[in-house]
């Protein structure tokens, strides 16, 4: 069982060992004006007070709090060796969720905002929710990643603040 969680969490953070890594110069966005900027620690500390568990990954710049939510976003590059569709990345998520134990996938879906695709999906534990995305990859072989976590009575704040987030994005050249 510990080895399908590791496989599930390094799929659901967006990068693995399969020819992903992070990147700070992928793409452009604009968080809520009212968030607060967090360290790591402050990440933690929050997620240990309100959260069952933080799925931050580590050293991410772009991670926030804002009334209730922990939001954050990364750009990843991409090897052209292991690019997939966002409708394969779908099955391949809500495939390791579904057999994730506690895991209840609410909903999965791929929208498309300022003509970039995104997939976008919703799952819980409890009363702990995981709002994600990840876009399509641009001609460099990168894409832009992200989380909300949340208690479900904040579930409307938090899709709100994603589609506020999603509407700023826009990849680099």
């Amino acid at each position: 069982m510990k080895k399908i969680n590791l496989l599930i969490i390094c799929f659901l953070l967006g990068y693995s060992a399969f020819g992903q890594v992070p990147s700070t110069e992928t793409f452009g966005a604009t968080v809520p004006k009212e968030a607060i900027k967090l360290d790591r620690d402050h990440v933690l500390s929050i997620a240990h007070k309100t959260l069952r568990q933080s799925y931050v990954p580590p050293g991410i710049e772009n991670t926030y709090q804002l009334d209730g939510l922990v939001i954050s976003y990364w750009g990843l590059s991409v090897s052209p060796d292991n690019t997939k569709s966002l409708e394969d990345s779908q099955k391949e998520i809500l495939g390791l969720l579904k057999r994730n134990e506690g895991d209840i996938v609410k909903n999965s879906k791929i929208v498309t905002v300022n003509n970039i695709r995104f997939l976008v999906y919703e799952y819980h534990r409890g009363d702990d929710v995981s709002l994600r995305f990840q876009s399509e990859l641009d001609k460099n072989h990168k894409n832009v990643n992200g989380l909300i976590q949340f208690k479900k009575p904040d579930e409307d704040k938090a899709h709100k603040a994603l589609d506020d987030i999603l509407h700023t994005i826009h990849f680099k050249d």
